[in-house]
Parts: structure tokens; sequence; C-alpha cells
């Protein structure tokens, strides 16, 4: 049984690092690696909570997104495909 969960775990560690993971909200330092309950690892320093977490590859922007920098982007943009930053409002999944 504990082999079971250990390779479960694994498996999920390894899908969790596939994904892109952005947040839609603000977010905060993730201590070691670690966030408290509700909340999702994301850029691999922060947290976010776990509503507000998307991938960044499976988004498309219908307007130019304009660059992010370091991977943020200002109030009012997500993050999308190609590191650009989108105007809320013109975000979309692929």
């Amino acid at each position: 049984m504990f082999k079971v969960f250990i390779v479960a775990a694994v498996c999920l560690a390894l899908a969790v690092e596939a994904a892109n993971l952005s947040c839609k909200s603000e977010t905060s330092p993730a201590l070691g690696g670690v966030c408290a309950n509700g909340m999702t690892v994301t850029g691999g320093d922060y947290c976010c909570n776990a509503a507000d977490v998307y991938d960044v590859d499976a988004h498309a922007c219908r307007s130019d997104p304009m660059p992010g920098i370091g991977g943020f982007c200002p109030y009012g943009f997500i993050l999308v495909a190609d590191d650009g930053c989108c105007p809320i409002s013109d975000a979309y999944a692929k």
C-alpha cells in the first residue's frame, strides 16, 4: 500500500511540474516550497489560491499581448502562452 502511495505522489509531482502554472490573483511567498492549505505553488516560489491557478500554455489572447516581465504581468492582465500579458477581458482558454 505504501508503494502505491509513493508512486502516486511521484506521478502527481511530475504532472504538476510539467504544467506552466500561474495565478490570476495576488501571490505570496512559498516558505521552503510549501504553501498553506487551499494554496498551490506556482512559479516555483509563490503561493496562489487554488481556485485562481491556471495553465499558462492553455490560454491565448484575442488582442496582441504585451511582453511579460520575468513571467509577471501588471494588475488586470494575465500571463498567456509565449510569456505575453493579456488583458483579462481578452484572455481565453485554447
